[in-house]
């Protein structure tokens, strides 16, 4: 087996409550770098549900795997559905919210040690 690989099936994701996501979110941890401490997380979301403003110190990715994603910068708003992917740079300011009817399943990557602390939108 190569060095580093990671081959992690279905039937071995494991999702649990967030304590960094307001209730009803759930993740999976696929992986963690050693050395930067980046991670891919699998995360899933219920219908109508929302992270309030918030920011990360490092870049942010999100590949929308299952529902619909909006997401609102203040001053402009992009909706995601299953497929789209997006980078949010570190510093930058946005909420998330699941549209449609049944929620959201989304891969989320940082390049560097996850964290989070509320922001303000900018006025458009």
């Amino acid at each position: 087996t190569p060095a580093g690989l990671a081959v992690r099936p279905a039937s071995e994701q494991r999702f649990s409550a967030s304590g960094s996501l307001p209730p009803g979110a759930e993740y999976h941890l696929m992986w963690e770098d050693p050395v930067t401490h980046g991670i891919q997380a699998l995360v899933r979301v219920p219908k109508n549900y929302v992270i309030p403003p918030h920011e990360h110190s490092r870049h942010e990715t999100f590949h929308v795997l299952k529902g619909r994603i909006k997401l609102d910068f203040g001053t402009s708003t992009a909706s995601l559905k299953a497929g789209d992917y997006v980078l949010i740079p570190a510093g930058t300011a946005f909420k998330l919210s699941a549209e449609g009817w049944g929620g959201a399943e989304f891969m989320i990557a940082f390049d560097g040690p996850y964290d989070s602390k509320p922001a303000d939108l900018p006025k458009p």
